[in-house]
Order: structure tokens, then C-alpha cells, then sequence
């Protein structure tokens, strides 16, 4: 993989991976580290790249908040009478953590999501901003991750605030709002990249492997548990060559990250509400699908242009994750940069193929470009980021920074193409007034034709609402 510049563009010259390492010696030294907390702070005071960064997270965060608090209306919508299943019947914390919303589980997510939810009398509101907060800390512990993986915040660095508490990812905020789908994924795999950090062998381990443990019951998080187990055997690979006495610690890892895999199926049923037949379709509309996906992260829609757009990205990520995978498969010396960035891409791309496996059935390009997906391919755009600061500083590199940038703007400050927030608020308040004003559902179905669910009578949603109005919640809370 020695590939030059002049025959490459997507790769560094003479990239090494001991070469970031040698930026990042403090993680191995406590002394070093406590340095590098201390610098955290002064960071912004003093450096007018990390000014200028936080200056555009502040921005970011302002207009997510602003769109959420405009848009959202205190109506219980679509998938979540059905998760919300063992919140209406009172269940134990653990039926919460490992309730079953096909295909994945809800995991902390509800759980944590179910005490916001009693604090706040059930406002979807507040469960929207609660995913905020979620997002806006995955964006500070990225900027960390960052920190400490590659130095010092630069101005390039405003691409993280924009990839985390993007536009692009609306829906699932002001839609069927679930912190468990993709908000916490998010959050929990920054920390798992942060948990790659820690200086010593049993205490990496023993945090990264709780933290896999909760993405894997967490939404979409499931994809983690596989790539743990990849990137543990790179690992084992490593140490045994190396010769590191560290090797019985991560057999033990690698057996328990397989043990915490295989529990998900513990009494798991499938049974998706929506699903094609794999394989019932050309083999290229699933590289379609995976190239679509893509190029609507970055604001795009239009077939011919998303098309082009979305291949070229698609292989580049694919192709930064072979060049890492190689390094972290060669390598005899610990490499937190390729580690970080295999497994930020690993988990997009297994995600983006699950996804069209499961959805291309239903036409595209339409499948592919639905604003819920998009908080799952963060991971990918951020591992694409990391790569090209792994390139000397030169010319290419700051042009590829600067393209890069301008490319995920569009899709960050835009609204998604093709979803509308006003006409699903306007939907929910029309709904909302005609249940407070009749409570018969098939009526209200009816005359508003925007449904608050496609099967009513299946998910119980007369008994559910009965509950809510009972208790005073949600649409029915007083001052909503």
C-alpha cells in the first residue's frame, strides 16, 4: 500500500502509523496526560482555530435547538406508541433496556429517556432537546477524541460541530423522536474510540467492552458489537506478535466481546415491520442504495449528481478503511489514529449495507434518502476527517480539508431535501386538536389524513391514550 502522491490523491505519502503516534506519546504517560487536561481549558482561550470552533458549535447548536423547539409538538407519534410500550406497563429498567423494537433493542437510550420523560410530564419536547444534549456531547467528546489523537484544534475542526448536530439528521428529532436510534449510538461510539486511550491495558478493555456492551443493545448501536470482535482480533494479532504480556487481557476481552454479541439473541424474535428479500434485486442497486445514502448526508438529491457524488464517497471511505485495516493488520506498535478509524468506518458501512439489504425492496432512489438515517453515517464522515489529518501538511492536504468542509456544509445548515418539518408539525397539531376534541382515532385519521400510526388497534393506542390522558401526560399535561 506504499502509494505516492502523484498517483493518489485519497493517500498520504509515506503515511506510517507510527508516525501520528509519535504526536500522541501522552497517552501512555499519566504525568502527559495530566498536561494534557490541564491545556484542555486554555485550548480556547488561546488558540482562535479552537475560538472559531466552538464558535460554530455554539451556531450549530443554536439553530438544532431553535428548529426543535419550533417544529416539535406534544403528540405521542407513529413508532413510538410502540417502544414506548414498557413505559405505558410500568416495566423493570432491565425489560426497558432490552425491549425489542425490531430489528434492534432500545438500551439505555429509553432507559434514560424514561426518567426525562417522567421529570417532564412526558413532553416530546423535552425528549427532543434531551437528544440535543446528547448530540451536542458527542460533538465535544469528538473534539477531544480529536485532541488528543492528532493535536491541537485547528479551523478545519468546524467540521465536527457540523457532522454531529447537523440538519441532515432532522427527522429523527422532530419525526418519531427515539434517543436510542441513532442520538446515542453516536454519543456512546465517540466514547468507545475515547476509551482506546486509556493507558492501561485492563482498564481499556474493561470500558470499551461496557460501552460495547450498551451500543449493542442500543438502536442501531448492534453493528458495534461485530465490529468490536474485528478490530479485538486485530489486536490479539498485535500483541501476540509483539510478544506484550497484555495478550491474556485481550483474549479475555475478545471472548466477552463475543459472549455480549451473541446475548442480544437471547430470546430476540424477528420480526420486522418492514423488510425485503435478500438477495431479490440487482446486485447494483445495493451499491446504489450505499452510494445514495451518502451523497444525501451531503444535501444531495437529484439522481445523476447524488449518484456520481455518492459512489466517489462511498469508495473513498471504503478505501481509507482498507489503508487503516492494512496499517492496524501489519503494525507490532498500539496505533490509536488507525484503530479510531476503522472502527468510525466499519460501523457506517456495515450499517449503510444492512440498510440496503433491508430497504432497496421499496424503490430508489426514494429508499435511500430518508433524513432518520443520517445520524448513523456521522461515523463515516468523521473517520474520512481523521484520515486526511493524517497527511503531511502540505498543499494537498490543506485543499482536501478545505473540500472536504465545503462539501458537508450544504447538508448541515440545510433542511433535508425532500422532508418537509412544516408539514409534519402542521400534521401533528391538526391531529393533536382533533383527539383532544373527539378522541376517536379513525375519525381523526380520517379528516386530518396524517395518521399517528399505521395500526392502531394492534399497538393499543386507545388504551395507551386512556393512559395519558388518565395521568395527565403528554398531550393532555396541563399549559401543552
Amino acid at each position: 500500500m506504499g502509494v505516492q502522491p502523484e498517483s493518489s490523491s485519497v493517500f498520504p505519502s509515506g503515511y506510517r502509523s507510527d508516525q501520528i503516534p509519535r504526536r500522541m506519546s501522552s497517552i501512555g504517560n499519566p504525568q502527559n496526560d495530566a498536561a494534557t487536561t490541564s491545556h484542555w481549558s486554555s485550548e480556547v482561550r488561546f488558540n482562535p482555530p479552537a475560538v472559531f470552533t466552538f464558535i460554530v458549535l455554539l451556531t450549530m447548536l443554536s439553530r438544532l435547538v431553535w428548529a426543535v423547539c419550533r417544529y416539535c409538538v406534544n403528540l405521542v407519534f407513529w413508532d413510538q406508541w410502540d417502544f414506548y410500550t414498557p413505559l405505558f406497563n410500568h416495566a423493570s429498567l432491565w425489560q426497558i433496556f432490552t425491549w425489542e423494537h425490531s430489528p434492534h433493542r432500545e438500551g439505555i437510550g429509553l432507559v434514560l429517556d424514561k426518567f426525562v420523560l417522567e421529570w417532564s410530564d412526558w413532553s416530546s419536547l423535552a425528549e427532543a432537546l434531551f437528544m440535543v444534549g446528547a448530540l451536542l456531547a458527542a460533538a465535544l467528546l469528538a473534539l477531544l477524541l480529536k485532541r488528543r489523537l492528532l493535536g491541537r484544534l485547528g479551523y478545519s475542526d468546524l467540521v465536527i460541530p457540523c457532522l454531529f448536530l447537523t440538519f441532515a439528521q432532522l427527522e429523527a428529532l422532530i419525526g418519531e423522536a427515539n434517543p436510542s436510534y441513532s442520538a446515542f449510538p453516536e454519543l456512546l461510539i465517540v466514547l468507545s474510540c475515547l476509551a482506546w486511550l486509556i493507558p492501561k491495558p485492563v482498564a481499556r478493555y474493561g470500558v470499551l467492552l461496557a460501552l460495547n456492551f450498551l451500543l449493542i443493545y442500543t438502536g442501531f448501536g448492534i453493528f458495534m458489537g461485530v465490529v468490536t470482535v474485528g478490530v479485538l482480533l486485530f489486536e490479539l494479532r498485535r500483541v501476540v506478535r509483539a510478544k506484550a504480556e497484555s495478550w491474556r487481557v485481550v483474549v479475555v476481552a475478545l471472548l466477552l466481546a463475543g459472549l455480549s454479541l451473541a446475548s442480544f439473541f437471547y430470546h430476540y424474535r424477528w420480526d420486522p415491520t418492514i423488510s425485503c428479500r435478500f438477495p431479490d434485486h440487482h446486485p447494483l442497486n445495493y451499491g446504489w442504495f450505499v452510494s445514495l445514502l451518502m451523497s444525501y448526508f451531503l444535501g444531495l438529491r437529484a439522481v445523476v449528481p447524488a449518484t456520481a457524488v455518492g459512489i466517489a464517497v462511498a469508495l473513498v471511505a471504503v478505501a481509507i478503511l482498507i489503508w487503516h485495516g492494512v496499517h492496524l493488520w501489519k503494525s507490532r506498535e498500539f496505533s490509536p489514529v488507525d484503530l479510531t478509524v476503522v472502527t468510525l468506518l466499519s460501523f457506517s458501512l456495515i450499517f449503510a449495507a444492512n440498510a440496503a439489504m433491508g430497504r432497496v425492496c421499496f424503490g430508489l432512489p426514494e429508499a435511500a434518502q430518508f433524513s432518520r438515517y443520517m445520524g448513523l453515517l456521522v461515523p463515516a464522515f468523521l473517520g474520512i476527517y481523521f484520515h486526511l489529518l493524517t497527511w503531511p501538511s502540505t498543499w494537498r492536504r490543506t485543499a482536501s480539508l478545505a473540500v472536504f468542509a465545503i462539501a458537508i456544509i450544504p447538508g448541515t445548515v440545510r433542511t433535508p431535501a425532500g422532508y418537509s418539518p412544516e408539514a409534519v408539525s402542521n400534521g401533528k397539531r391538526v391531529w393533536r386538536a382533533c383527539i383532544l376534541q373527539t378522541g376517536n382515532i379513525d375519525l381523526c385519521d380520517r379528516a386530518t389524513q396524517f395518521p399517528a400510526h399505521p395500526n392502531p388497534r394492534k399497538t393499543h393506542m386507545l388504551e395507551k391514550l386512556q393512559f395519558l390522558q388518565k395521568n395527565r401526560l403528554n398531550l393532555y399535561s396541563d399549559g401543552q
